[in-house]
């Protein structure tokens, strides 16, 4: 059994964050049914960390191990063939066994996107946050 390291992009919108909970569709709850379509048996996912609600991520890092017969290519593509339009898998590469992706990141990078406007952008309201009145960016750079 190999540990897998399993980059992840997704579009936050429709889920209740990353983290597996009962009777709500998550991030990790959509992986791991994935994997359990290709024999995994594991409780849970190692992750870099979780989203909240509506929160999207590009390069979300995971671990998973699994009995896995094929490269680590296949096994990203076995895995976007099961996964919902909005989780995809970017790269898939065998992991050192002791690999944590939470404890082992060398960084971590947020983006937060606003635009001000007094009317609403339906074509932008899904990965920016409308903001009225416009806010100070100056002071809020400063603000840190």
């Amino acid at each position: 059994m190999a540990r897998y390291q399993i980059i992840l992009a997704y579009d936050g919108t429709d889920f209740l964050g990353y983290q597996r909970q009962e009777e709500a569709r998550t991030v990790q709850g959509e992986v791991e049914a994935a994997l359990q379509h290709l024999g995994w048996q594991g409780r849970s996912i190692l992750s870099s960390g979780r989203t909240d609600t509506g929160v999207h991520a590009s390069g979300q890092v995971i671990a998973v191990d699994l009995d896995w017969r094929h490269a680590p290519e296949a096994l990203g593509k076995a895995l976007n063939a099961r996964l919902p339009d909005d989780v995809a898998v970017k790269a898939v590469k065998v992991a050192e066994k002791e690999f944590h992706p939470r404890f082992d990141a060398l960084w971590r990078c947020y983006h937060y996107r606003l635009y001000c406007r007094a009317e609403r952008n339906p074509l932008r309201d899904r990965f920016a946050w409308r903001v009225w009145p416009p806010v100070d960016g100056v002071g809020a750079a400063r603000a840190g």
